[in-house]
């Protein structure tokens, strides 16, 4: 269409470029949303900051923070303001990352340039906060709105009343949900999920069908129920038909509830046939549907079964989760030694279930996150031997288990093959390594390092809070932290004069002590 637009001598504007950006963003296609930000700039078209909005849009869905703040570096070296949207689309990146550190810098850079923090900002602090089990800072956040001048919305109530039901504090969810409407702000359909949740999880299922009642007074479109107790299966089908007879769609969290019961009795066909009836109705499982399944299979030893779960998981693209692969490796290093498993992995592709990029994606990050080198490092070797190209995500994982482990040596030689294939590592492992090849006294690998780091592409900021401030100054490396802050000013590394202020107070702070 743009080839179009060319060749009739039309020229396109940035409205035109940037509906283009949106586009690809929104279907996962970042290269070919970079793309044409490069065909802007070639055709003197300057892209301005919805441009760079969209595509710091379109990193955060694929969870790269570090390609995401590199733009806003790039949007300051095109004289472009960040807006308050740039700003809460960034925080969002590094709150989904679990940065919140990072987070709050971005915070005070938006404030020192001028910006005042809105509602959207916070309702991503106080989510996030809460889906990373840090109630109790969430909670403060929250109580601070009013002195703010900020009024709590829907999603700060949910998050809330949702951590709090799975803390088990029920009490505490339902003095929200009555602050909550006393305050004018109506709760949806994902706020009585969690309570049904909550009350039904402990045992109070009785409260839980009023409440299914409640939502559809209230006019809620969905809701869920899970149940945890014995001899359930009559109140299911009471609670199943009484959604249905009020019009209301059972969600994939009542599915769910059901296969749950079905796998704790150990009814695997039961549970399969809850699965079916689900697609069927066009709701996809998640991944606590697959995790209730594997684990069933596991417990009556049924190996290949489970496996095929998540191939099936897979396919459908659903994320495995960390206790996802915690059954699958715990269940293997059990039952076999580590080259039984691989050959069990063989088996597996002999029967069809021949693995892609994606598969051994999940499978190393997996193992990796448990710590198990070996197994990731097979792995690995065993894709590259298939014909298949590493991406970013699995030299990352490796990078990360090398960096906790202290396997320095094998982390700086991932680190220089990620910039050959140029792929970003992340600064967090990048922290590690550097503070443990000091450690070391390894000193001139560990300036090397981050000098090839500097040629990455990062927002300096960043480098600088993640190595600077939160590695090496935190780590009492201080005169480390002030040998590489002078390696990025020789190299013109340009940092915020608030992150610079940073810097400094913690080097004369840390001389003074």
């Amino acid at each position: 269409m743009l080839n179009e637009m060319v060749e009739k001598g039309l020229v396109p504007s940035v409205v035109t470029y940037n509906a283009l950006v949106r586009g690809y963003c929104e279907e996962g296609k970042i290269e070919a949303a970079l793309e044409i930000l490069g065909l802007m700039e070639s055709n003197n078209c300057r892209p301005n900051e919805r441009t760079y909005n969209e595509l710091i849009c379109g990193f955060s869905k694929r969870k790269n923070v570090h390609k995401a703040m590199a733009l806003l570096s790039k949007m300051l070296e095109s004289k472009l303001t960040p807006s308050l949207v740039t700003y809460n689309l960034l925080i969002h990146v590094q709150c989904k990352a679990g940065h919140f550190d990072s987070a709050y810098k971005l915070l005070d850079l938006l404030k020192e340039n001028g910006l005042v923090p809105d509602q959207w900002t916070f309702s991503v602090f106080i989510d996030t906060l809460c889906k990373s089990k840090r109630m109790e800072e969430a909670c403060d956040l929250f109580n601070s709105l009013k002195e703010k001048g900020i009024k709590a919305n829907e999603v700060m109530y949910t998050a809330l009343i949702d951590a709090h039901c799975k803390a088990r504090k029920i009490d505490d969810a339902i003095s929200l949900l009555e602050r909550m409407r006393s305050e004018d702000c109506l709760p949806n359909s994902s706020t009585f999920n969690s309570l049904i949740y909550g009350v039904c999880k402990e045992g109070k299922v009785q409260e839980g069908l009023s409440m299914v009642e409640n939502m559809s007074k209230m006019g809620s479109e969905t809701h869920s129920c899970y149940l945890y107790n014995s001899d359930r299966r009559n109140v299911e089908g009471r609670v199943f038909n009484q959604m249905v007879s009020l019009g209301h769609k059972p969600d994939v969290y009542t599915y769910t509830a059901f296969i749950h019961t079905y796998c704790t009795s150990g009814n695997l066909k039961e549970a399969e046939g809850v699965v079916a009836r689900m697609i069927e109705a066009g709701v996809m499982p998640d991944s606590l549907t697959y995790t209730l399944l594997i684990s069933a299979y596991e417990r009556l030893g049924l190996t290949y079964d489970a496996f095929n779960i998540l191939k099936r998981m897979l396919d459908a693209g659903c994320d495995p989760s960390h206790r996802t692969y915690s059954f699958l490796i715990r269940h293997l290093l059990k039952i076999m030694q580590f080259e039984t498993a691989l050959e069990l992995f063989e088996k597996m592709m002999e029967h069809g279930c021949t693995p892609g990029v994606n598969t051994y994606a999940k499978l190393i990050i997996g193992v990796c996150k448990v710590g198990r080198w070996g197994v990731a490092d097979s792995l690995f070797n065993h894709m590259i031997e298939s014909g298949l190209v590493p991406n970013e995500d699995i030299y990352n994982a490796l990078l990360s288990c090398c960096c906790e482990l202290r396997m320095l040596a094998s982390a700086a030689r991932l680190v220089e093959a990620m910039m050959e294939h140029g792929h970003l590592p992340l600064l967090e492992s990048c922290k590690l390594l550097l503070c443990s090849l000091y450690d070391e006294g390894e000193n001139e690998k560990a300036k090397a390092v981050f000098g090839n780091l500097l040629l990455c592409g990062y927002n300096y900021d960043e480098v600088a809070w993640k190595i600077l401030i939160d590695g090496l100054l935190k780590s009492g490396l201080a005169d480390r932290c002030s040998e590489l802050l002078s390696v990025m000013e020789k190299r013109g590394c340009q940092i915020d004069p608030l992150t610079y202020t940073k810097l400094i107070e913690g080097l004369d702070g840390s001389h003074g002590t």
